[in-house]
């Protein structure tokens, strides 16, 4: 009988360290998630450079470049699943285009854990859009 007890408690132990890990969730990157992007901007000859920095829950809270994947508009309405191709340098516009954007805006795309691939599909993304105006 004594046997037994031990048996069930021992599983008993382990069904609610199992529920805690199930319940607690897991990812790859420790809980450290992006919460936000911002981006600025900055004016060079007829070419304007955009810059994307993140937020993130926990250390380091802040990082730039944010490696982001970019594009030209507002994608409306947003994807279920992203599919992006992350990079750290600044996104450029040519201001000197024959038809430029008036006023344009821009977007920058990251996921939400910071341990994802550089080129991949999630449906949990991050996204910023700024309006910019060529002078």
């Amino acid at each position: 009988m004594r046997k037994y007890r031990t048996s069930s408690l021992l599983l008993a132990i382990v069904f609610v360290l199992a529920l805690l890990t199930v319940s607690c969730g897991s990812t790859s990157s420790g809980g450290r998630q992006l919460q936000s992007i911002s981006i600025s901007q900055v004016a060079v000859g007829t070419h304007i450079q955009f810059v994307a920095t993140g937020t993130f829950s926990a250390s380091p809270m802040t990082v730039s470049p944010l490696p982001a994947d970019w594009m030209l508009g507002i994608p409306a309405p947003p994807p279920k699943q992203w599919t992006y191709t992350l990079t750290d340098q600044p996104y450029v516009y040519d201001c000197g285009n024959v038809a430029p954007s008036q006023p344009g805006q821009v977007t920058a795309i990251a996921p939400k854990d910071p341990n994802a691939p550089s080129s991949g599909t999630t449906a949990k993304a991050i996204t910023a859009t700024l309006e910019f105006k060529c002078q």
